[in-house]
């Protein structure tokens, strides 16, 4: 279920001019690609005749267990030190180098199975030693030497994978040569299958009293045991603490909103269900390599695992995309801005009936239909949907999936910056060329304030089901300076004019907090700030202050902008949001902003109507509306007959969570009408 195929695909590429422009290389290329997925879909024990035994011996893995004491998993826009990456490597038989109708899909360390392509197909031909090949030329590899780029840019340390150590003077001179960044590079030495770190690298995780960092190594899916030996080589090099479970679960598959709640797809339950586990052996006899043996684990056994694991608060199993690239990874549409605020790939609503948009509208309407740490609803901003080369739409969900799987949502935080895929070149203002590109970019800044967006045309990457979030991993800070703030926003009315505006946030570090302020400006003027002190609790918080608010509003509104500073007793100081010294702040409005600024695309009515879940439903239906300011609709609920059994209106501003009591309806079928005298939006209602 995996992505090997592109790494194989774009080896092809390098193997010589002549080649790269013949037809039949060009299908070679195809069909070696077809191969390679179908198998990992499928799981390569299917195909490949490799047993099913105890192991013998394997690649050797941390045996201590989960440290129990109290732990958190940070969400992936706070503090980084480091972000893994590798190059990209094509494999080859050892006794056929340089030849391109054969290949070498690395087994276990030194083993590979080798392919060779022959009556117009690609054919097991046994296994034996191989070599790893750098491709340093290539388009598709440009996309890793951008990566490590983009990382020193956002202040992180790239530590870069490589087979060799020897292969580093190479990498170093490729990122110069290209006018990049090659200051701050670790270098990892260790084998690997391919370059999707985000699927196979650990999960991050800091325990007891010190904020200890350590990771969380998750058994990655069966037939890529180089791959899965990452945190081991991290480990053993770089000394950070390894902690092994046996589910099976893919990185891209984790969401996590840094207090303690995780989400994932239902693809992690199809995982767990077989008793294949790594591949293993007795590190001398190729013919020993079988598949290791693990418990079969039911849907409930996963879902009470990953509670306990990395999600204590709660865990929420959606339902996986079906034309993804067969990953069935919420990292392809789902994304958190921080630990109160989704931001969605949204698909345009002329994609209504693909099996895929429907599938994403009701997981986003159950996302923010949950409660945050702070027992508000999740709060929701949505980016564009990529189009095709020449901006218009897909022709169908089949063309999407065979050519494309594009998204903007695939991107990596690195601190206050964000590595951002697009779809057309680069140019020397660091955006994409292509004007539809661009524009969707420029949408997308507003979702995300104040970060700086580094750009990586990935279009090398369309179809494979993944991009830049799947193929980086980020390593968080030591010591890191936690808060945890439920931000004032939008429209408040009197409120704050008649009182002023009471501010919270739980802060913590492991050497004590110094300082806490609350710096804030009205109306863009001059910056204020307000010391925060510490509330009834002494154990990182809350911290509280109340800004000047009382009495200020000017005329119809007026605009308040904040962001909280704390430094500890060691002299570290973060802000949150981290881009404040970037523009990236918290806002409300004092009265009521008829405009305000909405970080989401132009889309119409259809679009912004998502769709009651749980559907059928017994007590409280939900969906997402996004209405614009001032924004109303008459509602209507329709009963089977054509009876109308109930109306009410619908004014607000935003995203809002819409909410039916079914239970006060009787079982059936029902249509629920939104008209607002111009356009007409229905979605249907099941009540049991």
């Amino acid at each position: 279920m995996k992505k090997i195929f592109l790494v194989l695909a774009a080896s092809l590429l390098t193997m010589g001019a002549a080649a790269q422009t013949t037809k039949a290389n060009s299908e070679m290329m195809r069909q070696w690609r077809q191969t390679v997925q179908k198998r990992d879909i499928s799981k390569r024990h299917l195909t490949s005749g490799i047993p099913q035994a105890a192991a013998t011996k394997g690649e050797a893995k941390s045996t201590s267990g989960m440290p129990r004491t109290s732990f958190w998993f940070p969400g992936e826009w706070e503090e980084v030190q480091a972000v893994v990456v590798t190059p990209y490597y094509y494999y080859e038989p050892e006794n056929h180098q340089g030849v391109n109708t054969w290949m070498a899909d690395p087994l276990v360390p030194g083993v590979a199975q080798y392919y060779r392509y022959a009556s117009g197909q690609w054919q097991e031909e046994g296994v034996g030693p191989y070599v790893a090949v750098l491709d340093n030329s290539s388009s598709f590899s440009d996309v890793a030497y951008y990566l490590m780029d983009a990382i020193q840019m956002g202040g992180a340390q790239a530590w870069v994978r490589v087979e060799n150590f020897s292969d580093t003077t190479a990498v170093l001179n490729r990122l110069q040569n290209m006018g990049l960044r090659s200051s701050n590079i670790r270098f990892l030495e260790a084998p690997g299958n391919s370059f999707w770190y985000r699927d196979c690298g650990p999960i991050c995780f800091y325990y007891g009293d010190g904020d200890t960092l350590g990771m969380l190594d998750f058994e990655y899916y069966p037939g890529r045991a180089l791959d899965d030996s990452l945190p081991v080589y991290i480990e053993r090099q770089f000394g950070l603490p390894n902690y092994t479970t046996m589910i099976e679960w893919e990185g891209g598959n984790c969401l996590v909103d840094g207090a303690g709640m995780v989400f994932s797809s239902d693809a992690i339950y199809g995982n767990n269900y077989d008793t294949y586990g790594q591949l293993t052996w007795n590190g001398s006899n190729p013919n020993t390599i079988t598949y290791s043996t693990k418990p079969r684990l039911s849907n409930a056994q996963v879902k009470d695992s990953l509670e306990a694991l990395i999600g204590p608060r709660a865990t929420y199993i959606m339902t996986a995309f079906k034309y993804d690239g067969g990953t069935g990874h919420v990292d392809l549409y789902a994304d958190m801005r921080d630990e109160n605020t989704f931001v969605f790939s949204k698909m345009p609503g002329i994609y209504y009936n693909w099996h895929d948009y429907k599938v994403g509208v009701k997981n986003m309407d159950s996302l923010c239909s949950y409660e945050s740490y702070f027992g508000d609803n999740y709060r929701s901003n949505f980016i564009p949907f990529p189009s095709t080369d020449n901006g218009g739409n897909f022709t169908s969900q089949s063309q999407y999936d065979s050519r494309y799987t594009r998204t903007y949502s695939n991107h990596t935080f690195v601190n206050n910056l964000i590595i951002q895929p697009c779809f057309s070149t680069v140019g020397s203002d660091g955006l994409p060329t292509a004007a539809w590109d661009r524009d969707n970019i420029e949408q997308l800044k507003k979702a995300y304030p104040g970060y700086t967006i580094y750009c990586v045309d990935v279009r090398d990457f369309d179809g494979s089901g993944g991009a830049i979030h799947c193929i980086t991993k980020q390593i968080p800070a030591e010591h890191p300076i936690r808060i945890l703030h439920n931000n004032l926003h939008g429209n408040t009315g009197t409120t704050y004019n008649t009182q002023d505006a009471h501010i919270e946030a739980l802060i913590n570090n492991v050497d004590g907090i110094a300082e806490a302020k609350v710096y804030y400006r009205i109306d863009s003027g001059e910056w204020h700030s307000v010391d925060m002190s510490m509330g009834p609790s002494c154990d990182g918080g809350p911290f509280i202050c109340d800004l000047p608010t009382t009495g200020i509003l000017n005329g119809e509104y007026t605009l308040i902008e904040y962001y909280i500073s704390a430094t500890s007793n060691a002299g570290k100081t973060i802000t949150k949001p981290m881009t404040a010294d970037q523009g990236g702040y918290f806002n409300f409005y004092l009265g009521n902003n008829p405009n305000p600024p909405v970080a989401i695309e132009t889309v119409d009515a259809e679009q912004r109507f998502g769709q009651f879940a749980p559907n059928p439903a017994t007590d409280d239906a939900k969906m997402i509306i996004d209405l614009a300011a001032g924004e109303s609709y008459n509602v209507s609920i329709i009963d089977q007959s054509g009876r109308t059994v109930h109306t009410s209106s619908l004014q607000a501003s935003g995203s809002i969570v819409y909410t039916i009591n079914a239970s006060r309806l009787a079982a059936g079928a029902y249509t629920v009408v939104f008209d607002n005298g111009g356009q007409r939006v229905a979605r249907k209602l099941i009540v049991q």
